[in-house]
This record gives C-alpha cells, sequence and structure tokens, in this order.
C-alpha cells in the first residue's frame, strides 16, 4: 500500500507539471505570486554593465538593408548606403527582337523607418557600382567596406516616408490588355532610360549568358540618401531584400512578335538578398554625443547604458557578487532570477524605444551561445527567455534562473555574458553556437536605461528557497 499511494503521488506531480507547462509564455512575464510568497527574495544592484561599441559587422546575408542618414541628439549621425546586385531571371538572357524601353523601375518594399516622418522629404540618388559585388559563392561584406561607383547619377528621387502606405501600380500582363494592382508600401526609383537600354536591353549578348558574367560586366548600383536636401534629424528606413521577389529591377519594354505584333512586356532582375546581393554600408559619428563620452569612461561600470540598434552597441555584464548569495543558506536553490533593466525617463520619445533586447554568453572559445533559458540544447529551457520592453514598468526583463543557478554551483564559468540589440539564432551546430548575421539590421531604433546610475540601476532579483 505504500508503494501504491507513492505512485499515486508520482502521478499527481507529473501531471502538475504538465499542467504548468502548457503556459510556458508566462516565463519572463509577471511573477507567479505563489512563487513571491513561497520564496525568499534578494533585490540587488551587484550588476556591473559595460557599455561598448561595435565597430565592424557582416552586412549582407541579412533578413534587412537600410537606407538613411539620421542624426539623433543623443546617438549622433548614422549614414546607412546600400549596394545592390542582380540575379537574371534565366540563363542567356534575351529582351526579344527590337526591344523599346518603357521604364525601368528599381523596386524596395518598406519594412519600418525610423526618424522624422512629418518635416522631411528624402532625395535618393542611384549611381552604378565601379566594384566588383558579386562572386560565387557571394562573399561576406563588412559594413565599413568603401563601394566606389562610376558614370553620372542614374537616377534621383525625392520622396516622403510614406512606409505604412500601399500603393496602386501598373500590371502588365503578356499578350493581354494591361490593368493595375495594389502593392505593399515600397520606394520605386525610375533609372535612367537610356542607361538601362544601352546597358541591359541592347547589350551584347554575351554579357546575359549568367549571372555571373552580368555582373563582372555590370557591376550592380549603389544607392545614397543626398545629405544636403534633409532638413531636422533624417531617417532611416528598412527594406525587405531577402524574400525572394520583394527588391528588384523592373524592366518594361515593347518587343515585336513573331507574327510582327508589338506588345508590352516585363522582365524582373532581382536582389537576391538571402544570396548576399544587398550590402550595407553603415557608419556611426558619435562625436561630442552622450554615447561617445560613456564609451570613453574608465570605471568599471556605465552609468548609462546606451543601446543603439544596427549593432551600433552592446553591453558587457558581470554578477561579481552572486558568491554571496552562498551564505544565504547551505543548500540554496534558485527559483526564479530576473535581469531588469529601467528606461530612463524622457528617452522614448521622440523615438520609440526598441521593442526588445537580447542576451547571449560566450563559450570557452569566445564564441556567442544561449544562455540556459534559451537554448534548445538545454533540456531546463522553454526557449523563452523574455527581454521585451515592458511599457508599464518602463523595463527589459530578462528571464535569467538556470544562468544564475549554473553560475553559482560552478556548472559552467562565466567567459562573458552580453547584451544586445541584435536578435540572435541557433546555427544548429555541433558547437552550440549562434549567429546574428541574418538579424544585425532588423533593428533601428534605441533604447537608454540605467547602467550604475541611481534609481534606475540595473538589478538581479532573486528568488529563491534554502533546501535544508
Amino acid at each position: 500500500m505504500k508503494f501504491i499511494k507513492l505512485g499515486l503521488l508520482t502521478m499527481l506531480v507529473g501531471l502538475f507539471v504538465l499542467v504548468a507547462c502548457k503556459t510556458p509564455t508566462s516565463i519572463g512575464l509577471d511573477v507567479d505570486p505563489s512563487l513571491a510568497l513561497n520564496s525568499k527574495v534578494v533585490d540587488t544592484s551587484t550588476v556591473n554593465a559595460k557599455l561598448f561599441k561595435i565597430d565592424s559587422f557582416e552586412s549582407n546575408y541579412t533578413r534587412r538593408s537600410v537606407l538613411g542618414y539620421f542624426k539623433d541628439p543623443i546617438f549622433g549621425t548614422t549614414t546607412a548606403n546600400l549596394a545592390l546586385a542582380f540575379r537574371l531571371p534565366t540563363v542567356n538572357l534575351t529582351f526579344g527582337d527590337n526591344p523599346v524601353l518603357d521604364s525601368a523601375v528599381l523596386v524596395l518594399n518598406f519594412t519600418d523607418f525610423v526618424g522624422d516622418s512629418l518635416a522631411n522629404s528624402f532625395t535618393v540618388e542611384v549611381k552604378q557600382l565601379d566594384d566588383f559585388l558579386y562572386a560565387e559563392p557571394v562573399p561576406k561584406y563588412l559594413n565599413k567596406r568603401v563601394w566606389t561607383t562610376r558614370g553620372n547619377i542614374i537616377a534621383s528621387k525625392t520622396f516622403n516616408p510614406k512606409y505604412r502606405d500601399s500603393i496602386i501600380v501598373q500590371d502588365i500582363i503578356a499578350g493581354k490588355k494591361d490593368t493595375v494592382k495594389k502593392v505593399v508600401p515600397q520606394l520605386r526609383i525610375r533609372l535612367d532610360q537610356a542607361f538601362i537600354t544601352n546597358n541591359i536591353l541592347k547589350t551584347d549578348a554575351l554579357n546575359l549568358a549568367s549571372t555571373k558574367v552580368f555582373n563582372d560586366y555590370f557591376g550592380g548600383l549603389f544607392l545614397s540618401l543626398k545629405q544636403s536636401d534633409i532638413k531636422q534629424n533624417g531617417g532611416l528606413f528598412t527594406f525587405d531584400t531577402n524574400t525572394s521577389g520583394a527588391a528588384r529591377l523592373d524592366l518594361f519594354y515593347k518587343t515585336t512578335s513573331a507574327t510582327n505584333v508589338i506588345d508590352t512586356v516585363s522582365r524582373s532582375l532581382n536582389i537576391d538578398g538571402s544570396s548576399g546581393l544587398a550590402v550595407n554600408q553603415v557608419s556611426w559619428n558619435l562625436a561630442g554625443t552622450p554615447v561617445q563620452t560613456e564609451l570613453q569612461s574608465a570605471a568599471k561600470s556605465s552609468n548609462i547604458l546606451y543601446f543603439k540598434g544596427l549593432q551600433g552597441t552592446e553591453a558587457k555584464i558581470e554578477f561579481p557578487y552572486l558568491a554571496r548569495l552562498k551564505s544565504l543558506g547551505t543548500n540554496v536553490s534558485i527559483n526564479r532570477a530576473e535581469l531588469i533593466l529601467t528606461l530612463q525617463a524622457g528617452t522614448e520619445t521622440p523615438y520609440k524605444p526598441l521593442p526588445r533586447l537580447r542576451i547571449y554568453k560566450w563559450d570557452i572559445a569566445n564564441r556567442p551561445v544561449f544562455l540556459a533559458d534559451e537554448s534548445p540544447f538545454d533540456g531546463r529551457s522553454f526557449g523563452i527567455i523574455d527581454g521585451t520592453f515592458k511599457n508599464t514598468q518602463k523595463q527589459y526583463v530578462f528571464n535569467v534562473t538556470n544562468h544564475i543557478q549554473d553560475l553559482l554551483t560552478g556548472r559552467i564559468k562565466d567567459y562573458g555574458t552580453f547584451l544586445s540589440t541584435t536578435e540572435y539564432t541557433a546555427t544548429n551546430s555541433q558547437n552550440l553556437e549562434i549567429s546574428n548575421t541574418s538579424n544585425v539590421l532588423n533593428n533601428t531604433r534605441r533604447a537608454v536605461v540605467g547602467g550604475a546610475i541611481p534609481n534606475y540601476k540595473i538589478r538581479l532579483k532573486v528568488y529563491y528557497t534554502d533546501q535544508k
């Protein structure tokens, strides 16, 4: 009978665990009231966080591409230009007999904008690349690379940042009557007709033999904003260059069929960002900014942490007094540990804060890996660590329970724990490292949170029990 009772108890406990696991999204959100009642709490500010600058990063093979010129009063000036190459729709591409170009339109689908949308119009300028972007395979390029151009401006368009408004465009249907269609918000730039005719439509057929041959010959395009036309603080636009066909060069032209019928047809040369054909040239000027002052500080812990999108800044965090938790009891068990960052008042306007911050650690080889609380390779993990911005509390909160427990028990050694603006993804490699390459340009916003400054200090809040 004793064994029957034990088995029943085990079954009930198992059912309780299964029910609890049905709502894993609660992790990293509000603390379970029963946890607060049944645990002891240490709410401490003994966390060191040191801000540092990210000078360079791989800027192609990304999900987003950025174009802009933005003067942030806190973070300084960000300049983002864009180099593009094209993929031919077929080998030995032809445009039929006697092609006559109607228009050539560079299409970029908007995904986001940060800056002064009401007070600004922007002028984008397009030139031909004088560099070799394309190769097989396409190499990874750094944001610091300076791309050279040749010739005159082949397109210039002044536009307002209506990045949320869908538009109506003409739909060309070969052999049928043309119509119109509604498309997602996009930037459409008409290129010089003579340039496209001479360099693409009527170029030697040998130059259209393959994508590699074409890009060796043509180079690509380089986009930048005309800085002298920008009023107020400017802005940064993000575009989808990863989805197939979202970024492209559309050619609309007339050609003569075998029966001597003239029809308007279209061809698209895609910008295949997932294959590395969209490269960002990104630079920052921090001169005279609060960020530069903090970066130059010799203090062990930064007073304020300035988190900038586009991989501009990160912070290394340390828990220097974590071992003191052992003095709380002979067998301390961490029920929950939260890393809490508080937004500094007045910094969420006029630009919204980052929707999420991220956290990761280094392994012994200084490779980025997930914390145990997020790692898909750790059986204790629900894969949710949070870090989203809590608008009511004005805070970013991370669930770092297993990470703190592992550091406390000596299960792992702290080679470095970091806060970042970039979404990391698992690589599923044997070393379990993670990558930020594809998501490095997803965030253009920023967040100003406390480090060591009073009233806004970064905190580690630990709920624990002593297993006596």
